[in-house]
């Protein structure tokens, strides 16, 4: 059920983060709004690096299977 609605779910989320946006740049000044904006998009960089070099380094092995669904060991 979530894998049915997860395409659904970003499909709202991209939605909402857009109109608040728009209703940012009516409400205050421009300038800070899309400072604003590259601030978060610099902590979502940051935050993807760190996540995905923690991952590396302490995150399970990938395990690959065979046809019938069996573990197999590299």
């Amino acid at each position: 059920m979530p894998r049915l609605l997860r395409p659904y779910v970003n499909a709202f989320l991209l939605g909402f983060i857009a109109t608040f946006i728009a209703f940012l740049f009516v409400r205050f000044n421009a300038s800070d709004v899309v400072l604003g904006v590259v601030i978060g998009a610099v902590g979502g960089v940051l935050a993807l690096v760190g996540y995905g070099y923690l991952n590396r380094k302490f995150g399970t092995p990938e395990v690959l299977y065979d046809k019938d669904g069996n573990p197999v060991r590299r």
